[in-house]
């Protein structure tokens, strides 16, 4: 599940990369279609190996996610700046996930719920359990499938 990085002693181990998925408050959801690149940020949770999030049912995000389900996701935790004496010898530190999946619309109305559930929970908003028939039908929820990660840290 996890690829190889290029310097090794940047790897995030398994508990790191799930830790900093499940906290990152804003995901990057990048998309291609016909060569035509789309970068859009979104609110999320990470379980069950699986990134969630919702969203309206139409736009550009929907239209390129029905065209193509290959996606790329990416978070990010900016840590500091360690400055240096010479010119471009500071040096940033960070940790980062990025995966590569395939993106499915979610169908069960049951499983909807419990991602807005989470997705409340994550982000400290009053629960409103259950959610109206109406709420349910008119958010759409976008599962990603993650085929491989990686995750990378300078510390």
């Amino acid at each position: 599940m996890y690829s190889e990085l290029r310097r090794k002693e940047k790897k995030m181990g398994d508990a790191e990369v799930k830790a900093l998925l499940e906290a990152a408050k804003v995901g990057r959801l990048a998309l291609s279609v016909n060569d035509e690149p789309y970068v859009v940020p979104v609110i999320f949770v990470y379980f069950n190996a699986k990134i969630f999030f919702h969203c309206a049912q139409e736009g550009k995000k929907i239209d390129y996610l029905s065209a193509n389900a290959r996606v790329c996701f990416e978070v990010d935790e900016f840590l500091e700046v360690k400055p240096a004496d010479t010119p471009c010898k500071s040096t940033l530190t960070y940790r980062s996930v990025i995966a590569y999946g395939t993106a499915a619309f979610v169908d069960d109305v049951g499983e909807r719920e419990a991602v807005l559930m989470r997705l409340m929970k994550k982000y400290g908003t009053p629960g409103h359990a259950p959610f109206d028939t109406k709420t349910l039908e008119r958010t759409l929820i976008v599962a990603i499938t993650v085929d491989w990660l990686t995750g990378k840290q300078s510390v």
